[in-house]
């Protein structure tokens, strides 16, 4: 899904992304118009895309950023994974993410067990 405008791919239709964003073309045309009409010393007026929803698609919205928020948690903890069966210690990773040894292995210990125990089947 689109991470601005959190439209399906199927309704975006074609993706620009990264390992962990996507952006459709309408919000891409969107950000080139804001770059082009916009000086770089001047400050925008940047809304948050709620400002301008009513509470229904506000709450339409919700699911949309959990399965977003989601997504991400999958995909690092794939990453994490891959960097296990590197052998980089839980220490790296920890510190990589911004915590502790031991906050890094609670987090992840299970899930990089689980995908070794799913790859041996």
């Amino acid at each position: 899904m689109c991470s601005f405008c959190l439209r399906s791919r199927a309704e975006a239709g074609v993706l620009v992304g990264a390992p962990t964003v996507g952006i459709c073309r309408k919000c891409t045309e969107a950000a080139l118009v804001l770059f082009q009409n916009s000086a770089p010393e001047a400050k925008s007026q940047q809304r948050a895309p709620w400002d301008s929803m009513d509470n229904e698609e506000l709450l339409g919205q919700l699911p949309k950023v959990a399965k977003a928020r989601d997504d991400v948690e999958n995909h690092l903890r794939i990453w994490v994974g891959v960097a296990r069966s590197r052998k980089i210690s839980w220490a790296s990773i920890g510190e990589s993410l911004g915590m502790s040894r031991q906050s890094a292995w609670e987090r992840f210990h299970q899930s990089v067990v689980a995908e070794d125990e799913s790859r041996r089947s």
